[in-house]
């Protein structure tokens, strides 16, 4: 099954109302429901995944001068997946930056499609594809001056 990830960052300040009274409910220039989207297929085919509430993500890589860190970032929603390799990927959201979530499967493709709808309210940090971390939880040993 191919595994697709869409994060999108909901535009706090969309007005509905206007947006039916004026342009049949839907968006306008002035009237944006979403400021963007990211979307990310899984690279290799997956045999199973499993999503995780209120989990604890570890963020984990190297330093440039590659000594090795890890961090726990707390209360975040986890996409684990093993792909049909064998290999584990991990996809992770802070918890308050979502606003809501679905999930749209197209069996005919051999599709599913997780969407992750994110407010727009609160800063957040993307270190890698797929993971967004509510800015005051990320690691400040990771973050750069300057």
């Amino acid at each position: 099954m191919n595994l697709y990830l869409h994060f999108i960052l909901v535009n706090s300040e969309f007005n509905q109302g206007l947006a039916d009274d004026l342009n049949e409910g839907e968006e306008t220039e002035d009237n944006i429901k979403y400021l963007w989207e990211d979307e990310l297929k899984v690279a290799e085919p997956i045999k199973e995944f499993k999503i995780k509430n209120n989990a604890t993500y570890t963020l984990a890589g190297f330093f440039p001068d590659d000594k090795e860190f890890s961090f726990d970032i707390l209360d975040t929603t986890i996409v684990d997946c093993i792909t049909e390799s064998g290999k584990n990927m991990q996809f992770a959201v802070s918890k308050k930056l979502l606003k809501k979530t679905d999930k749209k499967v197209d069996e005919k493709m051999d599709e599913t499609h997780l969407y992750f709808y994110l407010r727009d309210t609160f800063p957040q940090e993307n270190p890698m594809d797929g993971v967004y971390i509510l800015k005051q939880d990320f690691p400040k040993a990771l973050k750069i001056e300057g």
